[in-house]
């Protein structure tokens, strides 16, 4: 869908939806396929800036990051983005595309790959354990560390090192 600058009126609504006849399998981070999307996107327009927000869901198979199996993800975004046809508007927070259009299909799937969290666990599934080892997550190893008071490095966060 592409979304053409001049058309853009201020404070409008438009419905997004990016039906797929088959999943677009990509190989993108933990991303197998993409599904679809849907949702709303508002626009604003201020001088020459257009704002852009994003409110999407989208329907992902993604790679467990404990088992490395797909399971089925879905992925709310929520993202205002600043755009502008004119260079003298360029910033670090206003992008510059320098077509009279932005492609709609294209920045939602940026913003699909960006917006992933960087580990996905698939639901109820359990870290792996072994006779010698265990695999946990940085949350519970953080609660570990702090309720082990007994460890003997514990002491040395007491000590005065300066003279």
């Amino acid at each position: 869908m592409k979304l053409q600058f001049a058309k853009i009126q201020s404070n409008e609504t438009i419905d997004y939806a990016l039906e797929l006849n088959e999943p677009l399998v990509i190989n993108k981070a933990s991303i197998v396929s993409i599904k679809g999307a849907t949702g709303t996107i508002d626009l604003a327009k201020a001088d020459d800036v257009y704002i852009i927000n994003y409110h999407i869901k989208a329907n992902l198979t993604v790679l467990s990051s404990v088992s490395n199996e797909p399971f089925d993800y879905e992925e709310a975004i929520e993202e205002e983005i600043y755009y502008t046809d004119k260079s003298e508007f360029k910033s670090n927070d206003v992008f510059c595309i320098n077509k009279d259009y932005i492609d709609l299909d294209e920045e939602v799937f940026s913003l699909i790959i960006t917006s992933l969290p960087i580990q996905l666990h698939k639901p109820g599934e359990d870290y792996p354990k072994g006779e010698n080892f265990r695999v946990i997550s940085e949350e519970d190893l953080e609660k570990e560390m702090e309720e082990e008071s007994d460890s003997p490095f514990a002491k040395l966060l007491d000590l005065d090192l300066e003279d």
